[in-house]
């Protein structure tokens, strides 16, 4: 007879929106628009910065972008278990996943053209 217990990964909790903000005691790191506001500006302002310093050695955006990926991914700063709970939590990167792909469509579809 099978059982009706699940067993496996469990879905992380959904986040809410917004906060009523930081001077009525909500920390907006725990809400899913500042977080990925957070994390969005972070990847950019990294890899602008990266691609900056890799200009006089004539590398291309895309290298900048994959040694950004490798720096704030677990083997650089992912190995901080405070970083990697605040900025980039289990249960926010369904909220930074969506736009990616969407981004990669778009991309791709620019590629095509």
């Amino acid at each position: 007879m099978a059982s009706n217990a699940t067993t496996g990964t469990v879905c992380p909790a959904p986040m809410a929106a917004t906060s009523n903000g930081v001077f009525q005691g909500n920390n907006p790191l725990d809400y899913a628009l500042p977080l990925a506001i957070l994390q969005i500006c972070l990847v950019v302002t990294l890899t602008r910065t990266l691609a900056y310093f890799l200009r006089p050695l004539r590398q291309p955006r895309v290298i900048a972008e994959i040694i950004g990926g490798v720096f704030l991914g677990p083997s650089a700063l992912g190995r901080n278990t405070s970083y990697l709970n605040s900025v980039f939590p289990s249960r926010s990167l369904t909220v930074l996943d969506t736009p990616a792909n969407l981004g990669l469509l778009f991309f791709l579809f620019l590629v095509g053209t």
